[in-house]
């Protein structure tokens, strides 16, 4: 066993959350240790947009240009019936963060930009090919318990709080007894990653293919990728699906064939909704994906768990240089789960109109939203109600005799 070391806080978990975590508690001027099973950057996508607020959190710790460089924004987006004809045809409007309302990006960079700026912060450590065994109180703090992969050493280390980002299927939060309710979907979806060889008609828009027989999700990404997701017939094992012909019978449905994009990678996963039932045992809180999962349909889990991070980081410094009792950190799942719910209900509702099956059902949804985006204003309606929510608390921190609470209704506090 090494010698105890002790710092502010320990961040579980060195993807999308962890890593703003890291930034953000670092530019605070808190000791910070982060800890992470893997040896680098996943090297596949996972998240592929992200909005504007998120931005401006990013920005907030200054890397908001950088990260800008490698996305692509203000693409159109289209829900299309089974002959490819648009039923609804928008653009993300802006709501005032000076950013982009909806950007497409390639998580690979997205992770090492992140990672590169953590590296401006002499007092965070980062252990890469350690593994967190245990999480327990000790005296005003929480005892680590770490795996050094590397050498099949352990080291014990301190830290006043904790936040575990490990992950949908966190081993801190399994630890911790901590429920995670909520339902996977059966249907099984194979996504396929490209690398773009040679650009086709709409390859720069998001299109939901909304055809009972097949319904496909057509995505750009930047840096010369694309994604496409789709359901998995039924009896269908996973090892044919995944076989090359079965990929690029899908693709040749919408004309795309080995002379437009080269496969990287083929995987096939379920979607899931699901909250943990507490965000806080004592010192030691739940981000990102370890406290909420949702479907994709919006592209918001990534985005979720960086809005966790902004809500978080800034309380527990407050605590810590003692601006603020413990008790702010109360606030944490108060102002978040509500919103992080909301944000996976239209999700679903959003999947509900993608995948729709009934072949009756798909003809009146698409002839009723045709009829109604022909309607004034009623983008901007469809927007309000479909697209993320302003972030209104009913519960949580508020400024004395204030109506709103600090940070504003949304951004890059909450």
């Amino acid at each position: 066993m090494t010698t105890p070391d002790t710092y502010d806080v320990a961040v579980i978990g060195y993807g999308p959350t962890g890593a703003t975590a890291a930034n953000l508690l670092g530019q605070l001027g808190l000791k910070v240790l982060v800890v992470e099973r893997d040896s680098d950057v996943y090297g596949r996508a996972r998240a592929i947009s992200t909005d504007e607020e998120v931005m401006r959190i990013w920005q907030s710790i200054g890397l908001a240009d950088r990260l800008q460089q490698d996305m692509l924004p203000d693409r159109p987006l289209n829900f299309v019936d089974a002959d490819g004809v648009p039923f609804i045809d928008l653009k993300i409007t802006p709501r005032g963060c000076g950013h982009p309302p909806q950007q497409f990006l390639y998580q690979p960079a997205v992770d090492h930009v992140l990672r590169e700026g953590v590296q401006r912060f002499a007092g965070v450590d980062v252990l890469l090919e350690h593994e967190c065994l245990r999480v327990a109180p000790k005296g005003d703090g929480v005892e680590l318990m770490l795996a050094d992969l590397r050498t099949d050493t352990f080291k014990r280390l301190h830290a006043s709080y904790v936040i575990a980002a490990d992950g949908g299927s966190s081993p801190t939060r399994g630890q911790l007894g901590i429920g995670y309710t909520g339902r996977t979907y059966t249907e099984r979806w194979v996504v396929i990653d490209t690398k773009v060889l040679k650009e086709w008609d709409g390859h720069d828009r998001l299109r939901f293919h909304c055809n009972p027989a097949q319904p496909t999700v057509d995505c750009p990404t930047p840096l010369g990728h694309h994604r496409w997701e789709y359901p998995a017939r039924e009896g269908e094992a996973d090892q044919e699906l995944l076989r090359e012909d079965a990929i690029w019978n899908v693709l040749g449905n919408q004309g795309i064939t080995p002379e437009h994009v080269k496969i990287l990678r083929a995987v096939i996963y379920s979607h899931h909704v699901r909250v943990a039932d507490r965000w806080r045992i004592g010192r030691i809180f739940l981000a990102g994906d370890a406290a909420h999962a949702m479907p994709p349909w919006i592209g918001q889990g990534m985005s979720a768990g960086v809005r966790d991070a902004a809500n978080l980081c800034w309380k527990l410094a407050a605590v810590l240089n003692g601006q603020a009792p413990d008790s702010l950190l109360d606030s944490y799942q108060a102002e978040r789960k509500p919103h992080v719910t909301e944000v996976t209900r239209r999700a679903c509702r959003a999947g509900w109109i993608i995948t729709q099956r009934n072949r009756a059902v798909a003809v009146a949804r698409n002839h009723l939203l045709r009829a109604l985006t022909r309607l004034p204003g009623l983008d901007a309606r469809l927007q309000k109600i479909t697209w993320i929510p302003n972030a209104r608390y009913a519960d949580g921190f508020f400024a004395a005799g204030a109506t709103v609470p600090l940070g504003g209704r949304s951004g890059n506090r909450g």
